[in-house]
């Protein structure tokens, strides 16, 4: 009868480290999770805002050359500057985004204090 007991002891107490290791599993990767997606979304809110001052300013100088040339020449300026800033990114897009976000999941989930 105590062998059985034991047995019964130590197979409660199996179950609840399993339950304790699968909670702090849980946590974990909520916590990596949450940390992941603030930190996205803080790029992206940097982006945006990022975006409308460049086509803000962009404007502005579109302004200045078209007003200085006396033509619309000053439009294909920056039109042509753009697609030349936009065939850069396409060209360097992996290294710069795909290389960015594994890095930013590799800090979220692997933390340097275990």
């Amino acid at each position: 009868m105590d062998i059985d007991n034991s047995l019964g002891i130590i197979g409660k107490d199996v179950q609840e480290y399993v339950k304790l290791a699968i909670d702090e599993v849980k946590l974990k990767t909520t916590r990596a999770l949450s940390n992941a997606l603030s930190r996205f979304l803080a790029s992206l809110v940097i982006i945006c805002t990022a975006s409308l001052v460049i086509g803000l300013l962009s404007i502005a100088l579109l302004q200045w050359i078209n007003g200085l040339l006396g033509a619309p020449w000053g439009t294909l300026l920056v039109a042509a500057f753009f697609i030349v800033v936009l065939i850069i990114l396409c060209l360097c897009r992996q290294q710069m985004f795909r290389d960015m976000f594994v890095k930013l999941f590799i800090d979220a989930f692997y933390d340097e204090d275990e």
